[in-house]
């Protein structure tokens, strides 16, 4: 009788920790989603980034930085040297959002990376 106890006994705390890392699972399987679907993001906004770079620099860049003429008037030498200036400005801030980007993307790869050995170990121990 004591036997039967005893293996009853054992027999549940299987289960419980199987229970246990079930459950461990399933939170790393959700951790591990919600980590790609913010890779996702950043990598959409990276593409949106680039397109804007890509944009700035489809048109020959004399013509992509005057600014616009009003009634065949030629441009003011201050406002076209202001328009270069912004211009590179903004081409500068789209460089660095795209490898902010880009190393946001890192850091969550090496927050996954845990994550995945962790389930990988689990999964290893339940075969």
């Amino acid at each position: 009788m004591c036997r039967l106890a005893f293996i009853l006994l054992f027999l549940f705390s299987l289960n419980a920790a199987a229970a246990d890392e079930t459950n461990e699972l399933q939170r790393l399987h959700s951790a591990v989603n919600m980590l790609n679907q913010e890779q996702q993001t950043i990598y959409q906004q990276f593409q949106m980034v680039q397109e804007l770079i890509r944009g700035s620099f489809q048109l020959p860049y004399s013509t992509q930085i005057q600014p616009m003429q009003t009634m065949g008037e030629v441009p003011n030498y201050a406002d076209v040297i202001a328009a270069q200036k912004n211009a590179a400005r903004r081409g500068e801030e789209l460089y660095v959002q795209a490898n902010r980007l880009l190393a946001r993307y890192g850091e969550i790869e090496e927050e996954k990376k845990p994550l995945q050995q962790r389930i990988l170990k689990l999964i290893s121990n339940g075969k």
